[in-house]
This record gives structure tokens, C-alpha cells and sequence, in this order.
């Protein structure tokens, strides 16, 4: 039996695109952001998908993002955080380089942007069958966890299921 990775593909939540020092890397979230945060957090600890590492973008609104999660989860994820440059508006192609040079890691969490992370979830899932449903298939503080069959560093087209997902608007429905 082949072994299994588990992938969080979170996006950041909702920003104020008028906060900030009028660039797009020091926006900050809005009010809306900040509550599907936490929310966000209470929903990962609640079904067990807190990652034990998490890779993320370092602008102003994934760094709160990552704030709001933590306290909604209860969880310090500051010692289990690497923020990377390169993750800041990173292409599919260099988020599944940065997947292959990862190592192992039972559980990890990318923490970015779109477009990147949905055409990554559209690679490693690569069914539509399975993402039809969604409608707009990464809005804010959405979470994919998905398995991955083999380890990070042979992440291929197909390689993933989705296990759960979820975003504020499904909550609050």
C-alpha cells in the first residue's frame, strides 16, 4: 500500500483593499476576513486538520490570516510556520516545487493566493467531477485537505482526493 501525505491548501481571508500602504503585500484583512479566520481555525481543530508545518505567504493579510486561525483553533502555530517569499502570488508550477522540496512532513499547510492555489488543487486533484460542486472553487479562508498518494516529493497530476473542504459562506449557511 502506497503511503499517503495529507495536504491543508488554504487562501488567505478576505482583505480591505483600501488598508495598507496603498501595495497589494501590506493589505490588511477586513472585518468580514478576520471572523471567517477564526471560524476557519475552530473548523480545522474541530475535525482534526491542523497541519504539523505550515508554509506561508509573508504578506500582511496571510500573516493575519494565520494570527486568526491559531486563536480560533487554540492552537500556537507560530513554532510550526516558515514564511516564504516565494509563496507571495506564487505560480501552480512553483508551488508544486516548492511541494517536491518539502521533505516529509505529516501534515502540511501552504497558506497563499490565488490564482496559484487553485490551479494547484486543479493538478493534484485533476477530476472536475469532484470540483464541479464548489462553484468558485477557492474564495477567501477556503480550506481544501486532501491526500496525497506517496510523499511530496513525487506530487503529480491525479495524485491527491479531497478529504474535506470547507469556506465561511458553507458555515454560516
Amino acid at each position: 500500500m502506497a503511503d499517503i501525505t495529507r495536504l491543508v491548501l488554504m487562501r488567505h481571508a478576505k482583505s480591505d483593499w483600501f488598508s495598507g500602504d496603498g501595495d497589494d503585500f501590506s493589505r490588511a484583512l477586513s472585518d468580514r476576513g478576520i471572523r471567517d479566520a477564526r471560524q476557519m481555525g475552530r473548523w480545522l481543530v474541530e475535525g482534526g486538520y491542523l497541519p504539523s508545518a505550515i508554509f506561508g505567504s509573508p504578506s500582511r493579510r496571510t500573516r493575519q490570516t494565520l494570527e486568526l486561525v491559531a486563536d480560533g483553533s487554540g492552537v500556537d502555530l507560530d513554532a510550526r510556520t516558515e514564511w516564504m517569499a516565494g509563496l507571495y502570488h506564487a505560480s501552480a508550477g512553483t508551488l508544486r516545487t516548492l511541494l517536491r522540496r518539502a521533505g516529509r512532513r505529516p501534515t502540511l499547510m501552504l497558506l497563499g493566493h490565488n490564482p496559484g492555489l487553485e490551479e494547484l488543487l486543479a493538478f493534484l486533484v485533476d477530476d472536475d467531477r469532484m470540483l464541479g460542486g464548489y462553484g468558485k472553487r477557492f474564495p477567501t479562508a477556503a480550506v481544501y485537505v486532501l491526500d496525497l498518494v506517496g510523499e511530496l516529493a513525487d506530487v503529480q497530476a491525479g495524485c491527491a482526493r479531497i478529504i474535506a473542504h470547507q469556506r465561511p459562506k458553507m458555515m454560516s449557511a
